[in-house]
């Protein structure tokens, strides 16, 4: 396997790994039972990873998922200020 094919895996693994540690905060909330099956998915393809042909524009577009991913979840689970406020 090459260093570069390795970089890849690595950087792939870290995405998967990166959205599972957020599985202890899924407990006990509702977001559990909307996300159980795609975290039984990853956990799947990340005991998979090592035997997977990558490619770098893949690894990046998955890199740019996640992010997005994370970054909505922050939006949805931030505490957000009332919409309709009274002006003074």
């Amino acid at each position: 396997m090459t260093t570069q094919m390795s970089i890849l895996q690595l950087r792939l693994k870290n995405c998967i790994q990166t959205i599972l540690d957020l599985e202890p905060d899924f407990d006990g909330q509702v977001w559990r039972r909307h996300f159980n099956n795609e975290i039984s998915a990853l956990k799947t393809y990340l005991r998979q990873v090592d035997n997977m042909v990558l490619a770098e524009d893949d690894v990046q577009r998955l890199e740019a998922a996640t992010a997005s991913f994370l970054a909505e979840l922050k939006f949805f689970t931030q505490d957000r200020p009332q919409q309709h406020r009274l002006l003074q």
